[in-house]
């Protein structure tokens, strides 16, 4: 498997919003023509213990999404089926080429799996273009509120902002180190302070 950076991806991401006049919530379908990916649904079993949300099938250039969770999917305007196609998006902008040329072997026939949750790295690797796409830094970054904020509320606005779920928001601002949690799990913007940093300033 080819080492790709967050960085990377992270620039993968930024052209593919520069190349195609993107804007926050924009739609996925449309990106998926423009990329030369189409979009289909088909009941998929789930692999073991993990959820399979979709499929990229790079041969045919075709993504599907799993019909047996399209209630799932389709919750609050498809946040998860954007997430899932951006998803898959990522392993063909980013994986494709090394697919074709025998280099990466990562299918149950000739489909790439989107399992849910799952650590491998080239699951991984498209679980944070996915992250970048539907959630850019620079765009990100301009939307934030002004500082200090505390608690969900701004979160919830910008997850709104950018059709996401809230959950894979709050973890794009831990990232970007924008919010962390305090003891309770209430967000709050910035950094969290190391332990013991405080007392140094404190009086």
């Amino acid at each position: 498997m080819t080492f790709i950076s967050v960085q990377q991806i992270e620039a993968r991401a930024a052209e593919v919003w520069r190349r195609h006049g993107l804007a926050p919530g924009f739609d996925v379908e449309r990106l998926l023509d423009a990329v030369g990916l189409g979009l289909a649904w088909e009941p998929i079993d789930d692999d073991g213990g993990s959820r399979v949300l979709g499929q990229l099938i790079p041969e045919e250039k075709v993504v599907l999404l799993n019909e047996r969770h399209i209630d799932l999917l389709e919750e609050k305007e498809g946040r998860l089926r954007r997430y899932t196609v951006g998803h898959e998006v990522g392993h063909w902008l980013l994986h494709a080429g090394d697919i074709r040329s025998g280099t990466l072997s990562m299918f149950d026939g000739k489909r790439i799996w989107c399992r849910d949750g799952s650590q491998d790295p080239v699951e991984r690797q498209a679980e944070m273009f996915s992250a970048s796409l539907l959630m850019p830094r620079d765009r990100l970054l301009a939307a934030l509120p002004p500082s200090p904020w505390r608690g969900w509320p701004p979160v919830y606005r910008l997850a709104d902002r950018f059709a996401v779920n809230v959950t894979p928001m709050a973890i794009r601002l831990e990232t970007c180190g924008w919010m962390h949690r305090d003891d309770n799990g209430t967000p709050a913007c910035g950094p969290k302070t190391p332990a013991g940093q405080g007392s140094l300033f404190s009086t």
